[in-house]
């Protein structure tokens, strides 16, 4: 392969390990702030002490609220049971298996998904309170981690029905259709979940939704807070390593680039050198024919035909190519000849040049 592809190829290799180091590390940042924000916050239950504090103190920039999960007006039916629940997430999966440069991988394709929210709010676990006491939820579906504490509610796989040639046919194609899979996830009435954001009044009723501060998280989950403070340091450590492994690679393709490139730039020089010297060797031994006149009898056009350079069939030939020991080019084409340098008669890597004199 050509030297300047391969430092290319290295080069788009450096900058794309450098990008995905930089994308991890700015979500090691972002999972190491939300885990300190988390564990310093303080945590509220939906109530009058905290209707009273927002009274008071005014809005929360940053809190989280337990409690459990009320609905407001309607709720959600499941399609497949009696789960009632305020958000509803179904999904339609095609499974194939596909064959890929001789070997079969599982694919899935997605060919329905679709959410559903209604109004909820979050209540005490235990008593009753006002309406006016509820905390509100807005914006569920901007909340991180709440698809995730869906409960799933319907799970079934229907296997593709076909007969034996048409399964032929397909494994001949490289295409096999597995079956549909029909899942419902739904976030029911009554689940424990703790949601973390800003808490606030408006017009007499607690609200919760995204923080104002976009570099906090708006979280809606149904693990303890001590939980989800080591649910985020856990994937900040692990982005910590895969941002400095891809580091660490991007900084070696960078090394390799700059040691090829300076091995390539002392090769030159050496050549520059050398065939300076073949220069004034070949200068010198010309101007001592040119002094000694062996009388030769043969024109200088039948000099130039028997002895012209292979390459550009106007200078003389005036250069042994070691290790082959073919005679076949002059200075100058010999030091143009890309690197690696190979003699142009039998293609064999050329170690050096040794000039000739003719007699």
């Amino acid at each position: 392969m050509n030297t300047d592809v391969i430092d290319k190829i290295l080069g788009v290799s450096g900058g794309i390990s450098w990008v995905v180091s930089y994308v991890f590390y700015r979500l090691y940042r972002s999972r190491t702030e939300t885990a300190r924000q988390v564990r310093n916050i303080p945590i509220w239950e939906p109530g009058e002490d905290l209707h009273i504090h927002l009274s008071k103190e005014g809005n929360l920039a940053y809190a989280a609220v337990e409690g459990v999960v009320k609905e407001l007006n309607r709720t959600l039916h499941s399609h497949y049971g009696n789960s009632e629940g305020v958000i509803m997430q179904s999904q339609l999966i095609e499974h194939k298996s596909q064959r890929v440069n001789g070997f079969w991988s599982e694919v899935k394709k997605v060919i329905r998904d679709t959410t559903e929210y209604v109004p909820f709010a979050l209540k005490p676990g235990k008593g009753n309170i006002s309406d006016r006491h509820l905390v509100e939820v807005l914006d569920p579906g901007q909340a991180a981690r709440l698809k995730d504490e869906l409960e799933t509610t319907h799970d079934k796989f229907e296997p593709h029905k076909s007969s034996f040639v048409q399964i032929g046919i397909d494994r001949l194609f490289g295409e096999v259709t597995k079956g549909l899979q029909e899942t419902e996830k739904m976030l029911l009435t009554g689940t424990s979940i703790i949601g973390v954001g800003k808490v606030f009044l408006e017009r007499g009723q607690i609200k919760m939704g995204p923080p104002d501060d976009s570099s906090r998280t708006y979280i809606l989950t149904k693990m303890r807070l001590s939980e989800l403070v080591r649910h985020y340091e856990a994937q900040s450590s692990l982005y910590k390593i895969i941002a400095i492994l891809s580091a660490l690679i991007g900084g070696g393709i960078v090394s390799i680039i700059v040691w090829r490139q300076t091995k390539a730039w002392w090769e030159r020089r050496k050549q520059r050198i050398l065939f300076e010297d073949i220069r004034r060797t070949m200068a010198d031994a010309a101007e001592r024919r040119r002094s000694q006149n062996t009388g030769r009898d043969r024109s200088n056009e039948e000099v130039e035909i028997e002895n012209a350079c292979v390459v550009c069939l106007t200078n003389e030939r005036q250069v042994v190519a070691l290790n082959c020991g073919h005679i076949s080019l002059c200075a100058d084409c010999a030091e143009a000849l890309p690197m690696p340098k190979k003699c142009p008669v039998c293609r064999a890597p050329v170690e050096r040049f040794m000039p000739i004199f003719n007699a």
